[in-house]
């Protein structure tokens, strides 16, 4: 669903006219607030992206998207390998003269961007030739809302559990906000409730314990309620 309908739904339960401005600044501003919170529950599997980039030759930095929030792998797809992440002090004993060049192999966080604030990386040796593409996988942060991203599909960024989860964050903080204390503790419980089930789906996937993981005894994966006992001669063929 869009923003705008998510905030609308949200003002909705609270009573509220959802086409006042004023009314849909604050539901934005809290849907902001638990969107920070959210996203810092746990390393969730939907903020997990990788991008790309393409080496120039005799060019040594590089700058991530703009959503990086950590990098955690590179890979040198034109070479068919992984770069190892080291640190800088690594490359500066191994090459002080910053002067090799080669195939890239290895890549260090070198900071952020002071113009853009996004986070760069540099390679290692300094590309030779502008042939090589890098994708490199990393945990993503979301950029607040504003009301030009009013009208945007979230499903790009957010699952629909979690779109239906910061309803009740709104609403709950806009109940709190007009003193109904109750409204407030119930949708806000409704909101951690929606977490706290996701959290769970997300610990059964990792732990590969998933409900869609069955099979015959004597199999990886049997679920333990599942069970496939033919008794002799009980099937015709």
């Amino acid at each position: 669903m869009t923003l705008n309908k998510v905030m609308t739904m949200a003002l909705r339960r609270v009573g509220l006219n959802e086409e006042a401005s004023a009314f849909l600044n604050n539901a934005r501003d809290y849907f902001n607030v638990g969107l920070r919170d959210l996203s810092e529950r746990r390393a969730w599997k939907w903020l997990f992206k990788s991008s790309t980039f393409t080496t120039v030759a005799s060019t040594r930095n590089y700058s991530l998207a703009s959503d990086v929030m950590r990098p955690l792998s590179f890979i040198n797809t034109t070479d068919n390998h992984t770069m190892d992440m080291v640190d800088a002090s690594v490359v500066d004993r191994a090459d002080p003269d910053a002067d090799e060049t080669g195939n890239p192999r290895v890549v260090y966080l070198a900071g952020i961007n002071a113009t853009t604030g996004y986070w760069t990386v540099d390679v290692y040796p300094i590309p030779d030739d502008s042939a090589t593409t890098i994708t490199y996988r990393y945990f993503a942060f979301i950029a607040d809302k504003t009301s030009s991203d009013d009208a945007t599909d979230l499903a790009a960024t957010l699952p629909p559990w979690a779109q239906n989860a910061l309803i009740y964050f709104i609403s709950s903080q806009y109940k709190g906000e007009l003193g109904d204390l109750n409204g407030e503790q119930t949708d806000y419980l409704l909101y951690e409730r929606a977490i706290q089930n996701s959290l769970k789906v997300d610990a059964e996937a990792e732990s590969g314990n998933t409900p869609d993981r069955m099979g015959r005894p004597g199999e990886i994966f049997v679920r333990q309620n599942f069970n496939f006992n033919v008794n002799e001669g009980s099937l015709s063929s």
